[in-house]
């Protein structure tokens, strides 16, 4: 696996992760606060993003956290699913 396809494509995740997490945060604060579910989910995501990040870099084996990284983008990727 070529290191710069790991670095493009998890900079690209770690982007759209941020971009969305904070469109929800935003979006959804009915009473002026902030969403606190989407705070949490965003946290979430970023923090399992970073740690596949960093084993993907630091790991000889590094198919197998692109995967893990593939699946922790599925919570992003379901909420488009249901607005088309």
């Amino acid at each position: 696996m070529n290191n710069r396809f790991i670095h493009l494509f998890n900079i690209a995740v770690g982007v759209l992760l941020v971009v969305e997490g904070g469109m929800y945060i935003f979006m959804n604060n009915k009473e002026g606060g902030f969403h606190l579910r989407s705070i949490l989910v965003t946290a979430l995501l970023l923090l399992a993003w970073g740690m596949s990040y960093i084993k993907q870099v630091k790991s000889d084996n590094k198919t197998s956290w692109l995967i893990v990284t593939i699946i922790i983008m599925i919570p992003m990727i379901l909420p488009w699913v249901f607005f088309i």
